[in-house]
């Protein structure tokens, strides 16, 4: 198998040289015969792993992306062929929410060695045309925050929540309704909704988990339809949301499973669009997108002993 390490060195809050030292414990392991490599700028990740995978094309790779959510987004977007490739994931960036499904969370993935020797677990993954997500795609205000959270993360410096509060209280304004053509599985589900939302983990922003019980191994994922609110009543809406009390929400909010999904806006507003917090412009794509769970397509490393949460386990055996 050959390993191969590829690292953001711009991933979180630069406290510490992620490059110096992920090359240090390559320069103290030779048995790996590990290459690897820095990315120079966004979206360099997929074109190096589409790349190394083309060199490679003959044998398994093991990726190491070490950065955060993003960075994996982008990396997993660049394999021309899951089959061939094994994923491990070393935490550096400003949240990691896409581990929050593992027991420990992020913690056990942040020990290089329990990485190295860890073993691929199958995982469901968002397919959403011109890239993959693992956590989550969102639009609408959702979206709209992601937009903002990169740009804010650089200047925070009160912790990896902050960014996302930022971006929430300053696109308040933004707390609008668009009419979308949704089909979901066959079914129509258009009309004016704040956010559209499509979960394969339980945890983004850091913080918010309004789908607790989402699970990335049962070949669905979780669309969650928001709908317009009052602007006063934004506070104790996103706080219940955030915390899973969707019920609290009452017919604002719809919660379904599906494994395809189609959704266009209309009109000439900017369509927001976010994969696992990357944003990108769907003016080119027409203001639509199409979304499908390529089930148990991703083999991700875990460290030994590490499992999904049990509200995760969702068709886990079948």
């Amino acid at each position: 198998m050959k390993h191969i390490f590829i690292i953001n060195p711009r991933a979180g809050k630069e406290k510490e040289n992620i490059s110096v030292r992920v090359r240090a414990y390559i320069a103290s392991h030779p048995e790996l015969g590990a290459l690897v490599f820095n990315t120079e700028y966004c979206g360099h990740e997929t074109v190096l792993v589409g790349r190394l995978c083309h060199i490679f094309e003959d044998e398994m790779i093991r990726l190491y992306i070490c950065g955060g959510s993003g960075t994996l987004c982008r990396s997993i977007s660049g394999i021309p062929n899951l089959s061939m490739v094994e994923v491990a994931f070393f935490p550096c960036g400003v949240t990691n929410d896409v581990l929050k499904v593992f027991e420990g969370e992020i913690e056990p993935f942040t020990n290089m060695n329990n990485l190295v020797a860890g073993t691929p677990m199958y995982l469901d993954l968002l397919d959403f045309g011109f890239g993959k997500a693992l956590n989550f795609c969102a639009t609408g205000y959702d979206g709209k925050v992601s937009s903002d959270v990169n740009s804010l993360a650089r200047i925070s410096i009160g912790g990896t929540k902050l960014p996302y509060y930022l971006s929430i209280i300053r696109n308040f304004a933004s707390f609008l309704t668009t009419h979308y053509t949704i089909n979901a599985d066959g079914q129509d589900w258009s009309g004016r909704k704040t956010m559209v939302t499509a979960f394969n983990g339980i945890v983004y922003g850091g913080s918010f988990s309004p789908v607790p019980n989402a699970s990335p191994i049962n070949g669905k994922m979780k669309l969650l339809l928001y709908e317009s609110q009052s602007f006063l009543s934004i506070p104790t809406s996103l706080r219940n949301y955030k915390h899973g009390q969707l019920d609290k929400l009452g017919k604002a909010v719809r919660l379904l499973d599906c494994a395809d999904l189609t959704v266009k806006m209309t009109g000439n507003r900017k369509m927001y669009f976010a994969a696992d917090g990357e944003v990108f412009d769907l003016k080119e794509h027409g203001n639509s997108y199409s979304l499908r769970v390529l089930p148990t397509a991703l083999k991700f490393v875990v460290p030994q002993g590490v499992a999904l949460k049990e509200q995760c386990r969702d068709g886990e055996g079948e």
